[in-house]
């Protein structure tokens, strides 16, 4: 270009860029800014999805961090969808193409490392292909000098060009494959006049535009010139990722979704003018892309063979556990993904090569059934809980003197699995009964513990609600069952265990058998694959698998539909029938409906054909589901009628109409009878009215005393990385006749109709363990070991002095703890009190402290509480003995950066030293923390680092096992932590008339330690131990007050990658193993049962002998 012309554009972007207003060049660097989240993620699917492939986002991050399995798995859709588009146009190249050079050109780029990937991936196809990156000037810049700064980036450039030989002042970097133009997308002309300088003639080039979540951000008329312009360059093809809204922004995920957005300031600007796959299509039709538009929503490519096949999604469950099924949905149900193609001269060439996903199922001909709609807040996070199972209790002579209650049971919380369940109370005008009912419900000690997924089957005639399976991690399921038995004055009740299920089972679904005390299981997921069985519970002899009978089967499926819709009310004897439906195979929503006619213990399928308005495909892909609640319609007007409730469909979102379906199903025939919604009978207790219910992840079940009702309590989804929404309350739906038009009315419903409200009245912790039965074993065993059984000897902890580092040296070499006496550790063993440390910290200074109930913390029950306390009231509180516990954590980043002393308690610092002798802990130091204890005892667990404990105040006792000893201690698969009280066993052993302890510590190894101000203990890696504050002989409290150093002992590879704030990860060994473990077991999983246990338990006998 002649240098007049640069002048020339140089002047012309200075122009455009003073016409910016300050706020939209604010805008402009906050979209910028959203480049430096994505990059993290997509460098997260780089490390774990494609680990035998060259990485090139590392040199973008500078520090790895692991995302969530769930945003891990939308950023990999997101990055394979694309990549497969980019692929197929790369592989027009050869001697049937036109012979034009291929350009794929990346607008609004950021860091994406496209060019290298496909440079690397598919070097045969990019022979004469160019990659051109594209973006604003300063972002641009920045990747050009990380590119020119790393040699891994230049090595496979060719013909690199200097600076001042650029052909085009927007042209920063440029080779003979890859170029980099910084351009404001507004500036199309500047952006043509660059690529002409170096590509050439550009009727001589076949382009593809990429647009990856970039030009939403534009103002919808500059994105729209975008893609118009791209039209007019001859032969190309364009590929656009960006957020819909297919329901509308009123949908709880898109409100989620672009609060998230507007909170960043940077809001996607073209999503309401384009909210769904159809307007797409239009947008790119209407703008020059004459030859082919297809457009999917990223729910639908996943479905889609054109991007993955079965083999390729079961694949990706290799890379990591993944259950996030209905959020993955969610958001990919918010993103399309369009390919529009033109070619000059009125060409007719494809898009792609694959049959177009089939548009959303309309339900226009099935008529809307108008209904009542209650909402009751809960305040604050009260009732927040997903993923768990509800159950409703009542008097069990039906007396109306005593409301129902609900129990919310177990599921996940804000942050972790819960230990407890939600007690809702029900009252009506003027009636107190229900909440008082619910403030008084009590639970018995014992209990399942905490997981989700799992089920809850009130098998009625007082046979108690059967709790079966669920899950801690994905591939972690349960096989436990337990039955939940009301007490007589319905105040209360209590857990019992009770027949465990055949295979350990998360996401299946159960039915009662009317009120016989039977249920029916089918599908569910297990370690590794779904169940093909179904399975019969009878009380007395427990679960049995069902023979399939005739030749319709379904399809091995977890998450779907069950449901007994007719049979003997309480006749163990009689028929049940009722429907199956949907659930998940290969990770899409299977299109199968099923009615199913149990005859104890034989089962028969039958495919029923659809009837009424609906075709069959439509209402297959309606009716069909993953993570519904189905319900009896106990007002039917004819058997066989159901109700469902919220889930997931196959390849589309689910509209606010089509949430909740009337269907009807009998052998012959199934049909969708009507669709519920909210009408004027909307009943609220809030201002302004009814906020719109996210129905994935609830717990349903019908109202009594006639069934008409569903009351829908918890529920929600994590909104990808946009943020969690809750279901703030309880929602009431009557599933009967249409809203009445005369008649007394209170809120829109018939007085005597209108149903009574529900109130979240209280938390109760389900504490596991079986209760005075597991009590009343424990003794018995503890009897039988006292009359002969082995006892443990517990071995008092040497105490060492140290001269030198080398020493200490030593002492690491033998791999033993030891009490090490005689260390200088500063001023602090002598002036660090709880005065002391209020004053020097602030008494204001807020720290999170564990509040607990009883003396004896246990991780796995949460018989605590995390509470935010001013350190003065915490120290204060401590000093008059209440349990509390202080384990401190980083000041300004908790939940990303280790504790450090120094950094969170800089007026502390001073005080405290670690001796020369400690060098080596010094050269690999992780963390330094703070620790104050009330009277309590930190629960049994390991550490995988090593540390130093270092008393400064007080007294602390410490029992240490072996890592050989973890087998005998009941640590859960996974799990860091034990729920056995070490020293109630070690107590009890010592009132008894013996010397023996309980069988819990048999055939252990306890190691004591009794650390005084000064004392350090080391603590090697993997020793088990638990520890308790030494009270005085009058019975006064005392306080403890340490620091805990961590220390890495071994190689950096040892270590788990990822973060790790409180240096407790398991070692990446252990972690790929547990993986090799679930992959093992399911290669047994076809093996009749017997073979299986066979042969895994001498694996299991290789293993331990490996192990000696």
């Amino acid at each position: 270009m002649a240098r007049d012309g640069v002048a020339a554009v140089r002047a012309a972007r200075s122009s455009n860029s003073k016409k910016r207003s300050p706020a939209h060049k604010a805008q402009d660097v906050q979209v910028m800014s959203t480049n430096s989240s994505s990059i993290v993620s997509k460098r997260s699917v780089e490390k774990l999805y494609y680990p035998r492939e060259p990485h090139f986002f590392r040199f973008f991050v500078h520090k790895f961090m692991r995302r969530s399995p769930l945003i891990n798995r939308g950023y990999h859709l997101r990055l394979h969808v694309i990549d497969v588009l980019v692929r197929r146009f790369l592989q027009g190249v050869g001697p049937d193409s036109s012979g034009k050079t291929k350009v794929v050109v990346n607008l609004g780029c950021g860091s994406d490392v496209l060019p290298w990937q496909c440079l690397s991936r598919y070097p045969e196809h990019c022979g004469r292909a160019r990659f051109v990156d594209v973006d604003f000037p300063e972002l641009i810049e920045r990747k050009r000098q990380t590119v020119a700064a790393t040699p891994e980036l230049l090595a496979g450039l060719t013909g690199v060009r200097a600076q001042q030989q650029q052909r085009h002042p927007s042209v920063v970097f440029e080779s003979d494959r890859y170029v980099q133009i910084g351009c404001d997308l507004r500036e199309l002309a500047t952006l043509q006049q660059a690529l002409a300088a170096v590509l050439g003639d550009l009727a001589g080039c076949e382009f593809l535009f990429v647009a990856e979540v970039s030009i939403t951000y534009m103002e919808t008329a500059g994105a729209d010139e975008v893609i118009r312009w791209a039209s007019t360059l001859g032969d190309a093809e364009f590929v656009l990722l960006e957020q819909i809204l297919p329901d509308g922004d009123g949908h709880p995920f898109a409100t989620t979704m672009l609060q998230h957005f507007d909170k960043l300031n940077t809001p996607p600007k073209s999503v309401r003018a384009y909210p769904s796959v159809a307007d797409q299509q239009h947008r790119f039709s209407s703008r020059g892309w004459s030859t082919a538009v297809r457009v999917w929503t990223l729910w639908q490519a996943w479905a889609d063979d054109t991007f993955l096949s079965p083999a390729d999604r079961a694949a990706l469950d290799q890379v990591e556990p993944f259950d996030e099924w209905e959020e993955l949905a969610l958001f990919a149900s918010h993103y399309c993904l369009v390919h529009a193609k033109v070619v000059s001269g009125g060409g007719s060439a494809a898009a792609t090569e694959a049959t177009p996903m089939p548009p959303p199922p309309s339900s226009a001909s099935v008529p809307v059934q108008s209904v009542a709609l209650q909402f009751d807040a809960c305040a604050g996070q009260r009732g927040q809980r997903r993923f768990g199972t509800a159950m409703l209790l009542s008097s069990q002579d039906n007396s109306s003197s005593t409301s129902p209650v609900v129990l919310n049971v177990m599921g996940l919380g804000a942050k972790s699995r819960l230990q407890s369940c939600d007690v809702f109370g029900q009252a009506g005008h003027g009636d107190n009964n229900g909440a008082l009912a619910a403030r008084e419900f009590t639970l018995g000690e014992g209990g399942p513990a905490s997981r989700m997924c799992h089920s809850l089957t009130d098998l009625g005639g007082g046979h108690g609600v059967l709790l079966a399976g669920g899950r801690a991690g994905p591939s972690s399921p349960f096989k436990d069952c337990w039955v939940f038995q009301q007490s007589a004055s319905a105040s209360g009740g209590a857990w019992k265990r009770t027949h465990d299920l055949p295979t350990p089972l998360h996401r299946h679904s159960v039915t009662a058998l009317g009120a016989t005390g039977m249920a029916l299981l089918a599908g569910g997921r297990g370690e590794a694959d779904a169940l093909a069985d179904c399975l019969l519970y009878r009380p007395q002899t427990g679960w049995v698998v069902c023979e399939i009978l005739g030749h319709d089967r379904p399809a091995t499926v977890y998450g779907a539909m069950l449901c007994a819709l007719t049979g003997g009310e309480t006749n163990p004897n009689a028929r049940f029938s009722g429907v199956y439906a949907g659930g998940l195979r290969d990770g899409v929503v299977a299109d199968q409906i099923f009615h199913w006619e149990l005859d104890k213990p034989t089962i028969r399928y039958t495919i029923p054909r659809p009837a009424g308005a609906l075709d069959e495909g439509c209402s297959r892909r309606l009716l069909a589901r993953f993570g519904a609640a189905c319900l009896p319609r106990a007002s039917a007007s004819s058997p066989g009628e159901f109700v469902v409730l919220g889930g997931v469909a196959s390849a589309h979102l689910l509209d606010h109409q089509d949430e909740i379906l009337v269907c009807r199903v009998t052998a012959d025939e199934y049909e969708i009878c009507s669709r519920l919604v909210g009408g004027q009978g909307m009943i609220t207790t809030t201002t302004p009215p009814l906020p719109r219910p996210l129905l994935t992840g609830t717990s349903a079940l019908l109202a009594p005393p006639d069934g008409r009702r569903a009351v829908v309590v918890g529920g929600g989804a994590t909104c990808f990385s946009m943020g969690t929404f809750w279901n703030k309350g309880v929602y009431t739906i009557d599933l009967g006749a249409p809203l009445c038009s005369s008649g007394v009315v209170v809120d829109g419903v018939p007085e005597e109709d209108a149903p009574p409200r529900w109130a979240h009245e209280k938390t109760l912790d389900i504490i596991p363990g079986s209760g005075s039965e597991q009590r009343a074993a424990a003794q018995d065993t503890a009897s039988s070991s006292a009359s002969g059984g082995p006892s443990p000897t517990v071995t008092a902890i040497a105490r060492v002095t140290l001269e030198t580092p080398d020493d200490f040296a030593r002492v690491l070499r033998d791999g033993r703890p030891v009490v090490l006496t005689g260390l200088d550790l500063g001023a602090c063993v002598s002036t660090w009190s709880l005065d002391y440390l209020a004053n020097k910290i602030g008494h204001d200074r807020k720290v999170v402290v564990h509040e607990a109930t009883t003396q004896a913390m246990d991780f796995a029950a949460k018989n605590f509480r995390y509470a935010t306390a001013g350190f003065g009231e915490f120290a204060r509180r401590v000093a008059h003995g209440e349990r509390l516990y202080l384990r401190a954590l980083s000041h300004d980043r908790p939940a990303e950066k280790p504790a450090a002393l120094a950094d969170d308690f800089p007026a502390l610092a001073p005080d405290f030293a670690l001796p020369p002798q400690l060098s080596a802990v010094a050269d690999s130091l992780f963390s330094s923390v703070l620790r104050v204890s009330g009277p309590v005892n930190m629960w049994l667990h390991y550490d995988v680092m090593a540390n130093v404990y270092c008393q400064i105040a007080g007294s602390k006792r410490l029992m240490l096992f072996p890592p050989g000893d973890v087998e005998h201690l009941s640590f859960p698969p996974g799990a860091s932590s034990s729920s056995i009280d070490v020293f109630a066993s070690l107590q009890s052993s010592s009132d008894s008339s013996t010397t023996t302890t309980t069988t819990a510590l048999s055939q252990t190894h306890p190691h004591e330690a009794v650390l005084s101000p000064g004392d350090v203990l080391y603590l090697p890696p993997l020793w088990l131990h638990t520890a308790t504050t030494v009270v005085s002989s009058s019975g006064g409290g005392e306080t403890s007050i340490a620091v805990n150093i961590f220390f890495r002992d071994l190689d950096g590879g040892a270590y788990a990658p990822g973060r790790d704030v409180y240096g407790n990860r398991d070692l990446a060994a252990y972690e790929k193993g547990r993986q090799d473990i679930a992959r093992v077991v399911a290669s047994f999983q076809r093996l009749p049962p017997a073979a299986r246990q066979f042969y895994l338990l001498r694996l299991a006998d290789e293993l331990r002998r490996k192990a000696q």
